[in-house]
């Protein structure tokens, strides 16, 4: 089950893997399948050229040894030994070339076998199997492989031959070593697997360019969107792909579309301001006599003039938030508020300190943020004894604005109470209380935080958390 998002706020963006992740992973995976196929298949035709090119040396000894045996009148064989295969290997022991011929008796069982030098003193393996399919298909050559007299492993071609005047077939033998073969399969197979490991590195590298390349556009749209949202620029300009054309396009309407929105709810407020403020002004006049009635009647107006001043506030502020790319500089909006309370609470000889970071840029309006710092400051300056200190860092989560005087300070208790609209701690100040419930409304709209400490100038510290701007 999902988690429950709160009336008011956005459910949480769930972030998966990038598209230039996706396709490098995509094109990696589809490039090593795809050499890893071609390799086997480069493989095992290099290893089939060689088996071929063996074959073709077997056939070759084998022809050789058919003009080397004859058959007399009564069926006795004669071998001749100045057409026999004059290969010197033929002569040198287990030097890996051999053959032999091979005689039958009725029952297919091998009587003799007159053989090369090479076999020394060993007999050549002749399986069963090979005698039967070589008999059973004579003069086709019939291949195998067996061991060899020194262990290796050979490629071996047989030939069944009928000679006149002879019943049982005799059988030419002819057999080369293949460790070689195979070792140079092997060299092969690791060459081919370097350079196919060098080709793959080289693909996935420009497979990466590519998308790199390719998603540019993209990136540059995000660019373009934070500079939108940072206040740097209005909409989003330059030439872009065709199949992003349409997107910009949908942005930038969207954009006008939530500035016209934004507008259209200031007028909106505006108008009710005004349509709410002479009814009320009206009202005022005419309960300025005496009497209880009258002073029942002003009372309540001021109330209602104070609870639509706040929620026309409220929503201004609402709506100002809402809008793309606003941005202001904090100490400029400080600077200003702390030299005019200076002046109107020359009497008691207030000092105001501000140490405020050049990089602290509030993210939204300049109104509202006038707002914020003003209500705080003078509350501050009210309360304070004669020094008030301000501090505006950056921070890594927005800005962060701290406001301590030497005051009177805030019990814990009390310090809920006076976030809460009207909420006054003491009635002989004049005020209708919505100071702090101001600056509370506001910093929440904006996605901050309001809290009130204690002081290390001994009175109250009131600590503004506000999102940033992108310097």
């Amino acid at each position: 089950m999902s988690p429950l998002v709160e009336e008011g706020q956005e459910p949480p963006l769930k972030v998966g893997v990038s598209i230039a992740r996706r396709l490098m992973t995509a094109a990696a995976i589809w490039t090593v399948l795809v050499l890893l196929a071609g390799g086997a298949s480069l493989q095992g035709l290099y290893r089939s050229e060689t088996l071929q090119r063996l074959d073709a040396d077997i056939d070759a000894t084998l022809l050789t040894l058919i003009s080397a045996v004859d058959s007399d009148d009564q069926g006795g064989l004669i071998f001749t030994p100045s057409l026999r295969p004059n290969d010197e290997r033929f002569q040198r022991v287990f030097s890996g070339r051999y053959w032999a011929f091979v005689v039958l008796a009725s029952d297919q069982s091998v009587v003799h076998a007159n053989r090369s030098r090479s076999f020394f003193d060993v007999e050549p393996i002749l399986e069963p199997e090979m005698i039967r399919a070589a008999v059973a298909r004579p003069g086709e050559v019939v291949r195998a492989e067996t061991d060899g007299p020194d262990g290796a492993r050979l490629r071996v071609g047989m030939r069944a031959i009928r000679l006149p005047e002879r019943s049982p077939p005799i059988l030419l033998y002819a057999a080369i070593d293949r460790s070689s073969v195979n070792e140079e399969v092997g060299r092969f197979t690791a060459r081919l697997a370097l350079a196919l490991g060098v080709l793959a590195i080289g693909l996935v590298a420009g497979v990466f360019g590519v998308i790199r390349f390719g998603l540019r556009p993209l990136n540059d749209i995000e660019g373009k969107l934070e500079e939108i949202r940072s206040g740097r620029r209005d909409r989003l300009e330059g030439v872009y792909p065709r199949e992003l054309a349409s997107l910009v396009r949908e942005i930038n309407t969207l954009i006008g579309h939530n500035r016209k929105i934004v507008e259209r709810a200031r007028t909106h407020v505006g108008n009710l301001a005004h349509a709410l403020k002479t009814p009320l002004a009206v009202l005022m006049n005419e309960a300025g006599g005496p009497g209880r009635l009258n002073d029942l009647v002003r009372r309540q107006t001021e109330a209602m003039t104070a609870s639509v001043n706040h929620y026309l506030r409220r929503a201004r502020a609402a709506a100002q938030a809402e809008v793309l790319g606003v941005r202001s500089d904090v100490a400029e909006a400080i600077e200003p508020i702390a030299r005019m309370l200076e002046r109107l609470h020359r009497d008691k000889g207030v000092s105001i300190e501000v140490e405020a970071d050049p990089r602290a840029v509030f993210r939204g309006e300049r109104g509202d943020l006038d707002e914020l710092v003003g209500n705080v400051l003078e509350n501050a300056a009210k309360w304070c004894k004669r020094r008030v200190k301000v501090c505006v860092e950056r921070t890594e989560d927005g800005v962060e604005i701290r406001v301590d005087d030497d005051g009177p300070g805030l019990a814990p208790d009390d310090r809920r109470r006076a976030l809460e609209r009207g909420g006054r701690l003491d009635e002989s100040e004049p005020g209708t209380g919505l100071g702090l419930s101001i600056v509370s409304d506001l910093t929440e709209i904006y996605g901050g935080r309001l809290s009130l400490e204690d002081s290390p100038l001994g009175g109250l510290r009131v600590r503004l958390e506000l999102p940033a701007a992108p310097l």
